[in-house]
């Protein structure tokens, strides 16, 4: 007899096309019924409120006065909550995002009571192959899923899952998913069949004769009489006993049959049986732009700041950056930040990024201010601070902006050494926006406002160095040459004709790339979840559209602007029609540092076009039949053309496995003599075409206008979510997008993984005027103009220097970003350092080696 584990619970979406608004004041009713009926009867089974934490803060906004009473049903666990602060996307978002999900998840779980220790994932679209390591940082050993499971992944339901690093977590799936046993019938005898139904079916694939049932839907009130239900329902039949249970009581059950699980390794992308919704990674473009700025400007900018500031004795705003973090959280949730919401929505998730960014970026220019005031000077003329957040003493170029009257200016070092620039660009600035003092002026003051490339050496590791600003004084300028239509050094050449298309040489390998980068804009008949290609698509290329082309350039870098004016149809209709009745204008910016073997990229689209998908693409030439993109903290390969695309539709599957991916920031394709990487700024999504296998496909954005839609081709049937107008998902108006292209000779070596990390991570300069639309106090500190709080000889690339959660350390991270073990390295500090893990938990040494596995994060406290 297979025993039938019941577990109650609710799915708990913030916001999809309601609002979180909406939500809460549906919490308050929903959680005014779930204690009273726990309170009234012991004998009710523990409820699962879906492993988030934030729930409890909306309630707890709304319902302050229950507190006690929800925080007596936790710790008697009756209420069972945690781990996660939010139910977040794991193919989207950060790496160190989702470490500070279980981290804050955690934390906050804790002051109510004992966290869940289950990683609950009912309704991500797509697991990760990393979900197992990050679980396991934070001493979880089990995991519940849905989405992405199908037996060509692995035979069971239940399973070992093991990432690349040796993590591994006892993994059930709920194959029809949490809603499967919703609800109920009160009566036993119309219960009964719905019951046995439902049970077949979870049972269709199991391991054992352990059967995991969920009862409860999206937003669903607790079903208070199916516990009471069970004992009758076993009286009537004798293939399942049920019983109520939790997630943890399955586990132990399932743990005395481990011997018949199968282990399984890799990621969970497969639709068969539920929708993956594979679109979301271009959803919004604008959104995911915005979410990975957020992601950087925290992690790799303003907590190193204040951890070197501190270091010094200034003070660490650590709550304002716990509630810039839990405030993303709540849109990184798989509806917030897959865009797949109603306009209204995606509005607040936009604004909640964008308010996190404003408080991070102004934390960022308070702390940048308050360093340089004490930095002592040693030359007249203003200070620059030069800021490298990486673990290692660097060179190379970083932006700086200055604003001055003067038409002469010049940058040197502490010892009055010239330091060389480059102008970037230039346009005037009303300092009436800048200096608190000319905000009530009559007068509008205009200065210059100048972009510049620096030039700089030896900037300290974790800290900063000083350089100064002297207006008034002229700067020497180095030779250089420039040749119309081409960029060039010593490692790369790059052409293009008079049609707009673009041919790279690699001049260390001889390997040609042409149409590189070339613009493909198609119809996109899809909606806020699925990209979907109209019936008869018509594509339309940058080549041949190109209206001018210019070149200019100086000693540092050599720059290439070509304009295009593509003819495309203003909509679906028009596609069809094969009328060019609309423009889409897109700038690509080409910059050629003169000492780089890199490609930096920068495209200006103004969208006014609906219904459609602009790509960029790279044809990489390489005979393999794989590819490598980048994942939360690790790499992982894929095929080409997956071996699925052959069989979804006769197995009628519920949406096409097409070659249609995420990634983190990287994508790559390589045989043993060529290949090309892109490495991105925010763009998440690239595809492998059908019929051109060897081309890397980046999507800039598509533009829809329906949250749902029924009947696609990719994606038969019922449409997903609501059939909602979403015009705002058409996201007209100008987008920024950026990348870098880079060559590769065979398989990446170190130097390579070091030119993507030096891309990805700038270093960050600060003018240090003194003006201010913010005044502040001086306080009072000296500080040297060079400083370096620690190094690390690492190859691991670097992902955040912090203040730690808990205790009196500072955390850093590094992680191994290729496909093999890398060196850890020694971490130099001048107080104690010790080995951790992402729950910011010392670690004995014989966790920690000398050899970081691929696909794993390396964490060590220091004390202060």
């Amino acid at each position: 007899m297979k025993t039938v584990h019941l577990i109650q619970h609710t799915h708990w979406d913030r916001e999809w096309y309601f609002t979180e608004n909406d939500s809460k004041a549906v919490l308050y009713y929903f959680m005014d019924d779930l204690l009273n009926r726990l309170e009234a009867d012991a004998q009710l089974p523990p409820f699962v409120l879906d492993a988030q934490t934030v729930i409890l803060d909306d309630y707890l906004e709304v319902a302050p006065e229950n507190l006690a009473r929800l925080t007596t049903l936790i710790r008697a666990g009756r209420i069972l909550i945690g781990p996660w602060y939010t139910q977040t996307d794991f193919l989207v978002v950060g790496a160190e995002s989702i470490a500070r999900n279980l981290l804050l998840g955690i934390e906050g779980a804790r002051k109510y009571g004992a966290p869940m220790a289950v990683g609950y994932v009912p309704d991500s679209f797509g697991q990760s192959a990393q979900l197992p390591m990050f679980l396991n940082q934070f001493a979880i050993r089990h995991a519940v899923l849905w989405r992405g499971w199908s037996e060509h992944d692995v035979a069971r339901t239940e399973f070992i899952w093991h990432s690349d690093d040796g993590s591994k977590v006892t993994t059930a799936v709920l194959p029809w998913g949490y809603g499967c046993a919703k609800w109920l019938p009160a009566d036993e005898q119309k219960a009964l069949p719905v019951v046995l139904k439902a049970s077949h079916k979870q049972a269709q694939f199991a391991a054992t004769d352990q059967i995991l049932l969920p009862n409860g839907n999206d937003q669903s009130p607790f079903e208070y009489q199916v516990p009471e239900m069970l004992q009758v329902l076993n009286q009537q039949q004798g293939e399942f006993r049920y019983v109520n249970s939790s997630f943890s009581d399955f586990f132990a059950a399932l743990e005395t049959q481990r011997e018949k699980l199968p282990d399984y390794r890799g990621e969970l992308l497969s639709p068969k049986y539920m929708r993956i919704h594979r679109g979301i990674f271009s959803t919004r473009t604008d959104i995911k732009k915005l979410n990975a700025k957020l992601e950087k400007t925290v992690s790799q900018y303003l907590e190193p700041l204040l951890t070197v500031n501190a270091a010094l004795g200034l003070p660490y705003p650590q709550t304002a950056v716990d509630t810039i973090w839990r405030e993303a959280m709540k849109s990184h949730a798989h509806d917030s930040i897959g865009g797949c919401n109603s306009d209204r929505v995606n509005a607040m998730v936009k604004n909640r990024l964008l308010s996190g960014l404003e408080m991070a970026e102004q934390l960022l220019d308070l702390n940048f201010q308050k360093l340089s005031e004490g930095i002592t000077a040693t030359q007249d003329g203003t200070k620059i601070v030069l800021f490298n957040s990486l673990p290692r003493i660097r060179s190379g170029a970083v932006t700086l902006t200055v604003m001055t009257p003067e038409r002469d200016f010049r940058l040197c070092d502490s010892e009055g050494n010239d330091c060389h620039w480059q102008l970037v660009s230039e346009q005037p600035q009303d300092m009436s926006t800048v200096v608190q003092e000319l905000s009530n002026s009559t007068e509008t003051t205009w200065f210059r406002k100048c972009e510049l490339q620096v030039e700089v050496k030896n900037v300290p590791a974790c800290g900063y160095t000083t350089l100064w600003f002297k207006p008034g004084e002229a700067a020497k300028h180095l030779p250089h040459s420039v040749s119309p239509h081409q960029l060039e050094n010593h490692f790369l050449h790059l052409r293009a004709d008079a049609h707009g298309v673009l041919t790279l040489t690699d001049k260390r390998s001889g390997q040609h790339y042409p149409h590189l980068l070339q613009l493909v804009d198609g119809g996109d008949a899809g909606d806020n979840y699925n990209y979907s290609p109209p019936e008869e698509d018509w594509k339309i290329t940058g080549d041949g559209h190109l209206l001018e082309c210019h070149t200019g350039g100086g000693s540092l870098f050599n720059r290439m602007e070509l304009r295009y004016r593509l003819p495309v149809p203003q909509d679906l209709n028009s596609r069809q029609q094969r009328l060019t009745d609309a423009e889409l204008d897109v700038t690509i910016t080409l910059t050629l540092a003169h000492n780089s073997p890199a490609l930096s990229v920068d495209i200006r689209v103004d969208n006014h076009t609906r219904d459609h998908r602009l790509q960029v693409l790279m044809p990489t030439g390489a005979a393999s039949q794989v590819h490598f993109a980048d994942q939360p903290f690790g790499l992982i390969q894929r095929d080409n053309y997956p071996a699925s695309m052959k069989i979804w539709q006769e197995e009628n599957w519920s949406e096409a496995p097409a070659a249609l991916y995420p990634m983190q920031s990287l994508v790559m394709m390589h045989d043993e003599q060529r290949g090309l990487c892109a490495v991105t700024e925010g763009l998440r999504e690239y595809e492998i075409p059908e019929e051109q296998n060897d081309v890397l496909a980046i999507t800039l954005l598509r533009s829809v206008g329906w949250l749902g839609r029924a009947n696609m081709p990719y994606r038969p049937g019922r449409a997903s979510g609501m059939v909602l107008p979403s015009p705002e998902s058409q996201i007209a108006g100008i987008h920024h997008c950026s990348l870098a292209v880079m060559p590769l000779t065979g398989a990446p070596d170190a130097a390579f993984w070091r030119r993507v990390e030096e891309w990805k991570t700038p270093m960050l300069a600060y003018l240090a005027t003194g003006w201010s639309r913010f005044r502040l106090n001086p306080h009072g500190r000296e500080f040297p103009a060079d400083y370096s709080l620690l190094s690390w000889d690492t190859p691991l690339h670097f992902s955040t220097l912090k203040k730690s959660q808990r205790g009196d350390h500072w955390v850093i991270r590094g992680w191994n970003p290729t496909a093999q073990p890398m060196k850890t390295g020694k971490v130099n500090s001048a107080t104690g350092v010790v080995p951790s893990n992402l729950a910011e938990e010392a670690l004995n040494g014989e966790c920690f080696g000398e050899v970081t596995a691929a696909g794993a994060p390396v964490t060590f406290l220091m004390e202060k």
